[in-house]
């Protein structure tokens, strides 16, 4: 890891929350549930977590990232038995982890509110942390660097690395919206550093200095050969706002690389925590990667 990539790392803190809720009832959910638990989370924020709506959701500057990540669960699941289990993740990113209690407060306040149209009525079972050493009860707030132990001694030989889209994926490559796997790991790279360094620069360390230099230490990659399988799941969203449906689709699949990687796995791994791409605070660019 660059000198310049390691000192970032040490300052970003995260929060990963891992929240499961019982339901009271039987019901129905939509299919994906990333619009829906980011318009709940709202709602919870505005009652029960006082100024920290305002600090999530607010507009504070232009081009100014969310500061905070949804996660729903893998599946498509629809119909949901009383008594069944739900789990999802909320990740505060930054400076924003001073909201730690607040969102506790928030997430306990949204069972008042229920899930889907159906305001599926639940209870919190349990709030967790995800950790690198596991899920851990309470909060436990992290850093990057924290969850690099295994990668930071780079190997200068040969590498091999896959990345899983696992959630729809959602960005632009050569200016147009995505429709199939992108097999260059260039591109990927730099998904992770624009978002990273965006996220660091109003949620961590605005110092010009530092983004520079996490941009220029990047060490060269020379891929030998990479393969790309997947499909565009194609997904709509209702827009209270806009009051029409918008798209909310993505590729999801997997891309190999083997070569000389340089700092690529480092910089996805990193990319599996803060999510990369668009409409990440609903639960779109969740990756994995396999190193």
């Amino acid at each position: 890891m660059t000198l310049a990539l390691d000192e970032l790392s040490s300052q970003f803190r995260l929060l990963k929350l891992h929240v499961t809720i019982a339901f009271e009832k039987t019901g129905t959910l939509p299919d994906f549930k990333g619009s829906m638990l980011h318009g709940w989370f709202g709602h919870a924020l505005k009652g029960g977590g006082g100024n920290a709506y305002n600090v999530l959701f607010g507009n504070h500057a232009p081009n100014q990232p969310k500061p905070y990540v949804i996660c729903p669960s893998n599946d498509h699941k629809a119909d949901y038995q009383k008594g069944e289990l739900y789990s999802f993740e909320i990740t505060l990113l930054g400076d924003s982890v001073v909201l730690a209690d607040k969102l506790i407060t928030a997430v306990r306040y949204g069972e008042k509110l229920g899930l889907g149209y159906q305001r599926l009525p639940f209870k919190v079972v349990s709030i967790a942390s995800n950790t690198p050493l596991g899920l851990k009860p309470g909060l436990h707030i992290c850093n990057l660097q924290d969850w690099l132990s295994d990668l930071r001694s780079y190997p200068e030989q040969t590498q091999e690395m896959a990345v899983q889209m696992i959630t729809p994926m959602r960005c632009k490559y050569k200016g147009c919206i995505i429709k199939e796997p992108v097999n260059d790991l260039n591109f990927w790279v730099t998904q992770v550093l624009r978002r990273l360094t965006q996220l660091t620069k109003f949620w961590v360390n605005d110092s010009q200095t530092l983004l520079d230099n996490v941009y220029a230490q990047q060490l060269p990659i020379h891929v030998e050969t990479g393969e790309a399988f997947g499909y565009y799941e194609d997904w709509q969203r209702y827009s209270l706002k806009q009051k029409e449906q918008l798209p909310f689709g993505g590729v999801k699949g997997q891309v190999s690389f083997y070569g000389m990687l340089g700092l690529a796995p480092i910089l996805l791994k990193i990319a599996e925590l803060i999510h990369i791409g668009g409409k990440t605070t609903f639960g779109l660019g969740k990756i994995k990667l396999i190193y």
